[in-house]
């Protein structure tokens, strides 16, 4: 019977993640290798918003919507976490209910590891700074966001979504307008026009339930110039 790979073996680029900076490698592979791997095929909640958790998340391929509700029932989408992005980790440490819904996209491949796996490795120095940089970075990225939502275009806003919802590597978004449209929190036929404009101008090419970028550096060029155009008039 052949033996199954451990983790860190399938996924070595996960060694050297924040979370886990400073450690050795041996280290890094038993953290990796105490974690289970799950692949979602569909939309699957990890997280929900104000329910308890018994462990965490770690993003090794593909994406996941980290996204508030409301008190009124309005749906804001906070970040879309990629390949390293770890969840649940503020929740484990404090036993605490969950702050937001975490939602792997389709054909994402996710580690999933016991509160008592982190509050061990959390004793570690080099691992309570890598939590604070990562708190760090959060607050950060909501700032960043706060402006976004504020000054910038909804144009703006779409190319933003399609850069974070895609790598190089993997340049195909598989979700619908409709759902992307949610996101964004506009009409699904503002989008759709959006999304024409790009095609037509070979950017992205439109699928059923999916959206590949073609043309990444035009993309990431309209991005950066309406941010210069953001910080300039700031």
């Amino acid at each position: 019977m052949t033996p199954r790979l451990k983790v860190s073996a399938i996924y070595p680029d996960l060694l050297g993640i924040c979370l886990l900076k400073g450690l050795s490698e041996d280290e890094q592979r038993s953290f990796l290798d105490a974690c289970t791997l799950r692949h979602y095929s569909e939309e699957t909640a990890l997280l929900t918003q104000s329910e308890h958790t018994a462990g965490f998340y770690i993003v090794a391929r593909g994406r996941a919507i980290v996204s508030f509700l409301d008190v009124e029932g309005n749906l804001s989408v906070i970040h879309v976490a990629g390949p390293g992005e770890i969840m649940g980790d503020v929740e484990c440490l404090s036993d605490t209910p969950c702050a937001a819904t975490c939602t792997s996209l389709p054909d994402t491949t996710i580690l999933y590891g016991s509160v008592s796996l982190l509050l061990e490795y959390a004793q570690k120095p080099q691992v309570i700074r890598n939590i604070a940089r990562i708190l760090h970075g959060r607050l950060l990225r909501d700032n960043e966001n706060r402006a976004v939502e504020q000054f910038q275009t909804v144009d703006a806003r779409l190319l933003n979504y399609l850069c974070v919802l895609s790598t190089p590597e993997d340049p195909d978004i598989r979700i619908s307008q409709a759902h992307l449209a949610t996101l964004m929190g506009c009409s699904r036929q503002k989008v759709n026009r959006m999304l024409k404009d790009l095609a037509e101008d070979g950017t992205v090419e439109l699928g059923r339930g999916r959206i590949r970028i073609l043309d990444r550096k035009s993309i990431g060029g309209e991005l950066a110039r309406d941010r210069r155009s953001y910080e300039v008039g700031g």
